[in-house]
């Protein structure tokens, strides 16, 4: 509830600020000569990347940045943990000390930037690089659909860096192999498939300290649970236009999907047991003292089967933090169980602030970001695949080629980041934790029908 209290006041502090600042854009497009989007300098990116893979995904593309532009200095002002870096980024851009660029997820989240002043983007607080997709032809080298959630009025507010596919899940594969367990495609067969890894004596005296849990997760921050009970469990049940359809506030607050969603996910945490609900989860019963990367780290462990995680664990689980495990050897990945053809998608943006300090070389990383050799570079080490759609499956692994498939050929609909606003998001992730404490699906229940729609 702080979080959202302090949003607020910021939220509207940067209105004010801006309606006031004599600060002009400077939005001339490319007229001037190409030259400035070849600019070093220091440029100051804010991020929340702080994880295994994260960071070694920014290192590539800084890399290529720099091949480009020998004399270019990148730092990465990270923040760990989203919330708090959206909080953070909120006071630097109230009180006039921007960074030259800062991520935000496409949709919603990057528009919070752009409506500051809560119906249209005359405040927008950050710049509209249409001139630079015009250019370098970005609008048919980008995906339609992440570029329309990077769009708003027909003003282009970001460059996407990626794709992730949220309904995603990880396996160990040669745990699979040795056990002769078959992935499951339906959610009815992971729920099968958790009851048998959770009574089996043989997998269970496998892992270290003799408990495997079916699925690895880490509900530290609140967020991981919701994103598995609402961006995976609800349009498996629930299929992709209802999902959206109920995000968007189209729907009732409780209709029978919903219902259904919230009692298979407490199903899921209390292991299908009426009391107990950490002794007997299907999950890590330290769920709720790790962070996301630390309960996907229950795989390179030998402590969990399986992880509900998007794509980014992919990059995690690569990196010498996550285990350095291969994929397609020591782990696969698939569709979360009943939504193959769903593809839950968000991207990467980098946009640019207005009042930027060196914003000819935020330019200039843009360039590199919106390149074929900066998506190349920074997806095979984030583990998301290219928000551009003209570059080669060659340069990736199966499993990368696999949801560049998918992408091409789902139903596409946004994560919840791209659909419901971040004050939202910050009520309904915590009450869903509670509800998971009181082992009952009532505290979640009693705020759907409070506070929908979800606005």
């Amino acid at each position: 509830m702080r979080e959202f209290l302090a949003w607020g006041v910021f939220g509207g502090i940067l209105s004010g600020f801006y309606a006031c600042a004599p600060f002009e854009p400077h939005l001339d497009g490319l007229s001037s000569g190409d030259e400035r989007l070849d600019v070093g300098g220091s440029v100051e990116v804010f991020s929340w990347w702080t994880s295994g893979g994260e960071q070694e995904a920014f290192v590539a593309l800084l890399e290529e940045h720099r091949k480009r532009i020998p004399d270019a200095h990148v730092t990465n002002a990270a923040v760990e943990f989203a919330d708090k870096a959206r909080e953070q980024l909120g006071i630097r851009l109230s009180t006039g000390n921007p960074p030259d660029l800062f991520q935000a997820n496409s949709g919603t989240d990057l528009f919070s930037w752009v409506q500051t002043n809560g119906f249209d983007d005359s405040a927008s607080v950050v710049e509209d690089v249409s001139d630079l997709a015009d250019a370098l032809d970005w609008n048919s080298a980008f995906d339609p659909d992440v570029l329309a959630s990077l769009t708003y009025n027909g003003s282009l507010y970001g460059v996407p860096a990626n794709v992730h596919r949220i309904n995603t899940l990880y396996y160990r594969k040669d745990l699979f192999r040795e056990f002769d367990l078959v992935v499951p495609e339906t959610l009815n067969e992971l729920l099968t498939l958790c009851e048998r890894v959770m009574r089996d004596e043989d997998i269970q005296a496998h892992a270290p300290g003799g408990r495997m849990a079916c699925l690895g997760l880490g509900n530290k921050w609140d967020w991981t649970f919701s994103l598995v009970t609402f961006e995976m469990i609800f349009p498996a049940i629930a299929g992709p236009e209802f999902y959206e359809s109920y995000f968007l506030g189209d729907e009732t607050a409780l209709p029978v999907q919903v219902e259904h969603t919230l009692n298979v996910a407490l199903q899921m945490y209390c292991g299908g047991a009426s009391s107990n609900c950490i002794e007997n989860s299907w999950f890590n019963q330290d769920i709720n003292e790790r962070t996301w990367d630390e309960g996907v780290r229950k795989l390179s462990e030998g402590k969990a089967l399986m992880a509900p995680m998007g794509d980014w664990a992919k990059g995690y689980l690569e990196s010498h933090a996550g285990g350095a495990l291969t994929p397609g050897v020591d782990f696969d990945a698939v569709p979360f169980p009943g939504t193959a053809g769903t593809f839950v998608f968000t991207a990467d943006a980098f946009t640019m602030p207005r009042g930027a300090r060196n914003r000819d070389g935020a330019r200039s990383l843009l360039r590199t970001v919106g390149s074929i050799e900066g998506q190349i570079a920074f997806n095979r080490k984030k583990g998301s695949i290219p928000a551009r759609i003209d570059i080669s499956e060659s340069h990736f692994d199966q499993i990368q080629k696999m949801t560049m498939d998918d992408f091409a050929s789902s139903r596409k609909v946004r994560a919840l980041s791209g659909l419901v606003p971040a004050k939202s998001r910050d009520l309904l992730h915590p009450e869903l934790s509670a509800s998971l404490r009181d082992e009952s699906t009532e505290v979640i229940s009693r705020f759907l029908r409070a506070a929908y729609p979800l606005d």
